[in-house]
């Protein structure tokens, strides 16, 4: 009995993991470690100011849904039909670790949003470009 209410609640999961899928345009996925239930609850009311729902899932009922993702644990997503910056906001918080992000079906890593996030460089002054430039006028010159 109790393995049957198991398998049916793993289903239940499923159904709504896929319907979040189709329907929300952002999905954040984390892995989080070592919150309290204080914590939880804490993050829970902090999510539903910015106006996004979350669910904790184990990850290997996940992975059926996405399958780009690998190990163990358990998965605090994310989701909404708004950009909030969320990335921003979560990024540092110590426990929670974000493993990948979905928008519109296209599926973003942890390490392709931090490459993309590096790219903020300034490009060079003009008023150090500008002399070499012309250095190097004069030069091609003589």
């Amino acid at each position: 009995m109790i393995k049957q209410n198991n398998l049916y609640f793993k289903k239940y999961k499923i159904k709504q993991l896929q319907k979040i899928k189709q329907t929300y345009k952002y999905i954040y996925i984390f892995r989080y470690n070592d919150f309290n239930i204080n914590e939880i609850i804490l993050l829970k009311k902090k999510i539903k100011k910015l106006n996004y729902k979350s669910l904790i899932l184990k990850q290997n009922l996940i992975i059926h849904i996405f399958q780009k993702l690998k190990g163990q644990g358990s998965i605090l997503i994310l989701y909404g039909n708004n950009d909030l910056n969320l990335i921003e906001n979560f990024y540092n918080l110590k426990k929670i670790e974000l493993i990948y992000l979905s928008i519109n079906n296209h599926i973003f890593s942890n390490l392709k949003i931090k490459q993309i996030l590096s790219q903020n460089y300034l490009p060079l002054n003009n008023l150090i470009v500008k002399p070499f430039l012309n250095f190097v006028y004069y030069l091609r010159k003589i």
